[in-house]
């Protein structure tokens, strides 16, 4: 392994204190900020930094890294999701913050939402989980590598069947919320592996026909040629989850000191929330986010809130009012840097739906002059996340034909397609054809990106 030298430079004091912190007027890296504990049992619980692998993120991680803030033996842990549908600069950049992060002792783990075959009320079906994977691009001579061709993506949409759109974020919440909700089951539960899940057959045990009388079962209406179509991706992918050991995939895993953490284990898991497991998790949103910074300030306000039980998030970089600006300067500063636009267009999923119509028009310009070129360690673009092919194919298979799959239609009956932008007639097809000029019609229906985490 590559070693590095942390050398961060310009990194913001962070302290902790006991009185009430105001959020300063405008950031200042040359100032001492402040943490605030709303609970003192908070700063006694596990921490998780939610690393997204951005700019802002990644600033977040190093600055909670230099000052200390992080402790491996209270159970503290870094997690990365990974949906499959990033651009190549974001798995390198990711790769530097990991290795880099090894120096300081903390675990850094990459995530991936997986599905395992099991058996249910006497009949075998595909049930939700994760896996591990390093830090290098799967291959048939690295099977634990992470994937970046969409496989994560697709078998996701093809185990729900349908594609995610702004009311209804599936892909938010599976691959990133769900997987870091499981994933710390296990790892508060002091073992040091993940056991294995799914069946001992060689092949997939499930039945189609079966899997269709389920769904009927169920009041679903959908026409068998359909259903049977889209989920036939999912029953492709591996029916198991191998056991995997935490320390094959953190050099500097070891086991957790923290007594806090003993006696809430159930099996081999633990509970959340009241007489169970607590923790702090950290995200990385800005103070120029003010509707993402209330969105998850609103799903953690206690009691009767959306958020998820025995987690109490903090955003450090919204207290100190740190603004995309603050952070593209902060990487002026360092000897490495994400090389992707510093307006943020191509980070995240690269053609995320949720990115508007002004910034998927940026972003589909600037990945046609790339897309035939060879990223060293990945090959080409081309049939990838990174090509908008692949999304219109996407879209295609697994939008809902409200009048072929027989489904009732309410309100305009122009649109009978309810695809990632909804029903208002905008698709990837139609950005991939269409001038800038002929997208203003759909600024006003297409949100900015306001995803959480």
């Amino acid at each position: 392994m590559t070693k590095y030298k942390p050398g961060i430079k310009k990194v913001p004091k962070l302290l902790v204190s006991r009185r009430v912190v105001k959020t300063p007027q405008r950031y200042n890296s040359d100032k001492a900020h402040f943490i605030r504990y709303r609970s003192k049992k908070h700063a006694t619980l596990p921490h998780v930094v939610k690393f997204s692998a951005g700019r802002s993120s990644a600033m977040m991680l190093f600055a909670l890294l230099e000052n200390n803030l992080l402790d491996a033996d209270r159970g503290d842990v870094i997690v990365f999701n990974n949906t499959s549908a990033e651009h190549p600069g974001t798995y390198r950049f990711a790769r530097t913050c990991n290795r880099i992060s090894n120096q300081y002792g903390i675990p850094f783990y990459w995530i991936e939402f997986q599905t395992y075959e099991d058996a249910r009320n006497g009949e075998w079906t595909r049930l939700p989980s994760y896996r591990l994977v390093n830090d290098q691009p799967y291959s048939t001579t690295n099977p634990d590598g992470f994937h970046w061709r969409g496989e994560v993506f697709e078998e996701l949409l093809s185990w729900a069947g349908y594609v995610p759109n702004q009311f209804s974020r599936i892909c938010t919440k599976n691959m990133k919320l769900e997987v870091t909700r499981t994933f710390l089951k296990d790892w508060f539960a002091f073992n040091e592996s993940i056991p294995r899940l799914g069946h001992y057959g060689s092949q997939s045990r499930i039945d189609p026909d079966s899997l269709y009388r389920r769904h009927i079962r169920n009041q679903g209406a959908v026409p068998k040629h359909i259903f049977l179509r889209k989920r036939s991706y999912v029953l492709t992918r591996p029916h198991v989850r191998p056991e995997q050991s935490y320390s094959d995939f953190s050099p500097v895993w070891r086991r957790i000191e923290n007594d806090d953490l003993i006696g809430n284990t159930f099996g081999d898991k633990v509970k959340f929330g009241n007489g169970g497991v607590e923790y702090v998790a950290y995200v990385g949103l800005r103070g120029d986010e003010p509707m993402r910074v209330k969105r998850v300030e609103a799903r953690s306000a206690g009691p009767g809130a959306s958020g998820y039980e025995g987690e109490h998030v903090y955003m450090p970089l919204a207290d100190m009012n740190v603004t995309r600006e603050d952070v593209n300067d902060f990487w002026e500063w360092q000897d490495w840097d994400l090389s992707l636009p510093k307006e943020g267009s191509l980070s995240n999923c690269v053609y995320c739906f949720l990115k508007g119509v002004g910034n998927l028009k940026s972003v589909h310009e600037q990945m046609t002059e790339t897309l035939n070129d060879n990223f060293d360690g990945f090959g080409s673009l081309r049939d990838t996340p990174c090509d908008i092919t692949w999304w219109s194919r996407i879209e295609n298979d697994y939008s809902r034909d409200l009048i072929a799959e027989n489904r009732e239609i309410k309100g305009n009956h122009e649109h009978t397609s309810i695809g990632f932008f909804g029903m208002n007639g905008f698709s990837y097809d139609t950005l991939s054809v269409c001038t800038s000029a002929e997208l203003e019609q759909y600024s006003d229906t297409l949100l900015p990106c306001d995803c959480t985490e």
